[in-house]
């Protein structure tokens, strides 16, 4: 099917439109909406569209053994194929074992979490529910338009209104540890988490501290330069389970003093409204286990959309301080969440010095029992995906990766529409160019990425053009336009399989039977709604068929599935 959307320099839309807070409108227009002309060649692009896509055997991409094996592994109750933590892929453990970890290593914390009865639950949900219904009624006037129908209209009619606890598996951890995720994809406070996000990650930008990314990181480098004459040391800090250690009424204190000292930086924040869904987000975190029902007492949960702004501006605030009173010695101090670096300047006086830095330690753990665990000052340290260096008056950096990453890349069977293809290797071309001080160091990257993907399945004569296309695109990028050239596009969405017309195909359909038919008037000079549609660009969007994540996700632990969760409670 086709819609329309919007480019990015189209002067129609309200200047506070937001992409992150568009909602899916089902409204079709009707046949006298669209001019005669235009009708009749919609009709010839669908006979076309018939005539490519015939119905034919396709071959499947999974032999028998595999599909057997992928039906076993969805049907059976003793397995749980649970994903590991820093993106190192899948992993196989018992489930009863995956249920234990999840109360070893955090549902049996009482300060944190307290364990509900169904009916007491159910009274959260209906008290939630309440105070979201009143939230939207009480500021509608200070939300925008679009905003008050995001939250609204995602907010109802949800199948699944308690968000889902999970476990990510630290496999890099000896022994085994786990992450704790509640996910809150599609649950009651989804999208208020969303709206709220949005303004915080606006006054997260703010601080001195903030770090986007890596990337951004490494931009700093290039013009950062250490001071001549003094000796610099590189230190890391990684906060101990930040998100679930975070004061509760110390986050939402500093988040709000801070915004109200600063209302000049953020003219448009509507912060009563803003500290109300704060408040909901982190005292009313109901969620379930299994059949289990909980609520979260400290913190905020990894997987709540603002969880990662709620980190990043409460401790900022702090940060701040701590910044000014270290000005002489800190050359360099930025923060990714729960991850910080720095680059310190010392002291001439060794005595002094270590004075010093010692203060600076105890002062970064002095917010509200936040924990940081500091590295020894170095020359050398890994931050994020980067290992640095100091050589002379630089920093350099190249790409880090753990030992036990296996390099999952997609197979050349899997059924992904082209472009995935490209999209991996023009954005490794990227990160290893961006990211590797030293040529050599980006060659040898993408060498082993090479290897990774000849490994997967993939010839020299699919790899080679994507490799070539993409180093070119970024040697040319500063002359690559990124504004749109057109003023709308036309989107064509159908769902992907390997054997259907390419998409090369359908454009060519396209064009010449609705935007350009030989002896006809183009497209762009038909009238619709008074004016010329104009040149717009025909995109084909594909729909990608369920990844076997997807295909065996363990969000939900459903009685039915094996051992109820409940009754491991009185064991555990």
């Amino acid at each position: 099917f086709f819609f329309t959307a919007v480019a990015q320099n189209d002067p129609d839309p309200a200047p506070n439109w937001n992409p992150k807070l568009h909602v899916r409108s089902d409204w079709m227009p009707p046949d006298k909406f669209f001019p005669d002309l235009m009708l009749r060649r919609l009709r010839n692009f669908t006979v076309k569209m018939a005539q490519l896509f015939r119905r034919k055997k396709s071959v499947p991409n999974l032999s028998r053994v595999h599909r057997n094996a992928l039906e076993y592994l969805k049907s059976q109750s003793d397995f749980i194929i649970a994903t590991c933590d820093k993106n190192l892929g899948p992993a196989i453990i018992e489930r009863d074992k995956y249920i234990e970890l999840a109360f070893r290593d955090h549902l049996n914390d009482s300060s944190t979490y307290q364990r509900l009865s169904i009916e007491e639950a159910s009274l959260h949900l209906f008290e939630n529910r309440s105070r979201l219904d009143k939230w939207l009624e009480d500021h509608k006037e200070e939300l925008t338009d679009q905003e008050h129908t995001f939250v609204s209209s995602k907010s109802q009619d949800i199948e699944d209104p308690l968000p889902y606890f999970y476990l990510l598996m630290k496999v890099h951890k000896t022994p085994l540890k786990t992450r704790p995720i509640v996910s809150y994809s599609g649950s009651l406070f989804h999208a208020l988490g969303v709206w709220t996000d949005t303004y915080l990650q606006s006054v997260a930008k703010s601080f001195r501290s903030y770090l986007k990314s890596s990337f951004d990181l490494v931009t700093k480098f290039k013009t950062f330069r250490l001071p001549s004459g003094r000796r610099c040391r590189l230190f890391t800090a990684d906060a101990t389970s930040m998100y679930t250690n975070i004061d509760t009424d110390a986050a939402l204190s500093a988040i709000y003093d801070y915004i109200l000292n600063n209302q000049n930086k953020f003219p448009t924040l509507p912060l009563t409204p803003l500290m109300e869904a704060l408040e909901m987000i982190m005292k009313r975190n109901v969620f379930q286990f299994g059949d289990t029902f909980w609520l979260q007492l400290i913190g905020v949960a990894m997987g709540a959309p603002p969880a990662p702004s709620i980190a990043t501006v409460s401790f900022a605030t702090h940060e701040e301080k701590i910044l000014d009173k270290f000005d002489n010695y800190l050359g360099l101090y930025k923060r990714y969440i729960d991850d910080v670096f720095g680059v310190w300047i010392c002291d001439s006086d060794p005595a002094k010095d270590e004075r010093k830095w010692r203060r600076f330690v105890r002062l970064l753990n002095d917010w509200h029992g936040l924990e940081w665990k500091v590295s020894d000052r170095s020359d050398t340290a890994i931050f994020l995906d980067l290992t640095l260096q100091i050589d002379g008056s630089v920093i350099t950096s190249t790409i880090y990766e753990k030992v036990n990453n296996l390099h999952l890349y997609l197979p050349a069977r899997s059924a992904h529409p082209p472009g995935v293809l490209y999209g991996l290797v023009a954005g490794s071309v990227y990160r290893a160019l961006s990211l590797c001080s030293d040529p050599s160091d980006a060659q040898n990257h993408l060498q082993q990425l090479w290897r990774h993907l000849r490994a997967r399945g993939y010839s020299l004569s699919a790899l080679k053009p994507l490799f070539t296309k993409a180093l070119r695109n970024y040697r040319n990028r500063d002359q690559t336009s990124t504004s749109a050239t057109s003023s709308d596009y036309w989107f064509f969405k159908l769902n992907y399989h390997p054997q259907d017309p390419s998409s090369r195909l359908i454009q060519d359909a396209w064009n010449n039977t609705v935007a350009a038919p030989r002896l006809s008037k183009p497209l762009k000079d038909i009238d619709l709604m008074f004016k010329p549609i104009g040149h717009r660009r025909f995109i084909v969007c594909y729909r990608r068929f369920p990844t076997l994540g997807n295909l065996l996700s363990y969000r939900k632990l459903l009685p039915t599935s094996g051992r109820s969760v409940s009754s491991f409670t009185e064991e555990l």
